[in-house]
């Protein structure tokens, strides 16, 4: 049995490395973009925007350009979506974006905070090593040893992870306007949220913008655990007044509206790692919740489990998907893909996608720890 798990386990680790090397897409040529496209059944906007453009988290322009979308987790087969924009764009030749400037103070501002213990840090995403030669000098609880330390996430893939909480936890700060008129802000845009200095904002602070998603309940015990709640974007306050403050989107994931809630928030410095090792412990535990409200798992979607640092959990361990079995059912236990702990609460871990087999996966299937990071200093 203990033969068969390790097995299954470094099968998922080499197909982890075949497909994040899969994931690095050409971009299509212009004359490989319609302009416009009709939905076919099993489609989304992440897969269309992959397809055409070879960026999939680009689907919130497609999402802007077509309107009628109301829900753009939801598109049916038979509509017919306009890609012009994307020919625009690939027309066009590149130019060398220049940083924008401050804007004027909307408001009165308040003196700049300086925050040299929260100054965010840029990580670059986390692969497995292109040649994987497990050292003699380790020891034999350790799999591979990596020429150089490497982030245990990247900056992008932490921010894109939400959480599970109670409806009563959610903050009550929101976003009132969005400067322009326009229906939604990305990138950027400029937003106005209603609290300010009288309650403790400060010029320089960082938002969260959040969106509240699905109910979760414990799918073995039924127990109510909340909602889960997405990050859909990241602001920096410009400029602030007794009871307002104006902020800027510096990253977006999703589109953003009025009404949108925001927290506080910070970014961790993220830790680093040089060996993949054998765990030391045996972890089990369930996939509570998706991030998105989607049909389908896709690669790089985050997902929820039921373990966290109250139970050993740690910032990069890796975890082999299993499909969930019925007591008394003789089915056989299967390997389905892999997640990769990336933001570790108390009792509930947000890990990222990195493999998938073409079995759908289900919230109530089963992870066990397969392999985890040396972290270093």
């Amino acid at each position: 049995m203990k033969k068969e798990i390790l097995l299954s386990a470094l099968f998922m680790f080499a197909l982890e490395i075949v497909v994040e090397a899969q994931v690095l897409e050409v971009k299509p040529k212009d004359e490989d973009i319609p302009e416009t496209y009709v939905v076919k059944k099993g489609d989304t906007l992440w897969d269309i925007s992959k397809k055409f453009k070879g960026d999939p988290f680009d689907w919130p322009s497609i999402w802007n350009r077509n309107k009628f979308i109301k829900d753009p987790h939801w598109i049916y087969p038979g509509q017919k979506l306009s890609l012009k924009q994307m020919l625009e764009q690939l027309a066009k030749p590149p130019v060398k974006l220049k940083p924008l400037p401050k804007p004027e103070p909307m408001f009165i501002s308040s003196a700049p905070r300086t925050l040299d213990s929260e100054k965010l840090i840029e990580t670059s995403l986390v692969s497995p090593p292109e040649s994987l030669e497990v050292s003699e000098s380790i020891s034999t609880e350790e799999f591979v040893k990596l020429d150089n330390p490497r982030p245990v996430y990247s900056k992008y893939n932490y921010m894109r992870t939400g959480f599970i909480a109670k409806l009563s936890e959610l903050p009550k700060t929101k976003i009132i306007e969005i400067e322009g008129g326009s229906f939604s802000a990305t990138k950027f845009d400029y937003i106005t949220i209603d609290r300010g200095t009288r309650l403790g904002i400060k010029e320089g602070d960082i938002f969260a913008v959040l969106a509240v998603g699905d109910r979760v309940e414990h799918p073995d015990t039924g127990k109510k655990l909340g909602v889960v709640v997405r990050i859909k974007g990241i602001m920096k306050i410009v400029s602030v007044s007794e009871t307002r403050s104006r902020g800027q989107i510096n990253e977006n994931f999703d589109p953003i509206a009025e009404d949108d809630l925001v927290m506080p928030y910070r970014l961790p410095r993220g830790p680093m790692f040089d060996i993949w090792v054998k765990p030391e412990v045996i972890i089990t535990g369930t996939i509570l919740a998706i991030n998105e409200p989607m049909i389908s798992v896709h690669i790089n979607d985050i997902l929820y489990i039921d373990k966290g640092s109250e139970d050993g959990v740690k910032s990069g361990d890796r975890f082999v998907i299993y499909n969930k079995k019925e007591p008394g059912s003789s089915e056989t236990r299967e390997a389905l893909g892999t997640i990769q702990a990336v933001k570790v609460m108390s009792n509930q871990t947000a890990g990222i996608v990195i493999s998938l087999k073409d079995i759908h996966i289900d919230i109530g299937d089963r992870v066990e720890l397969s392999t985890r990071c040396r972290l270093i200093d």
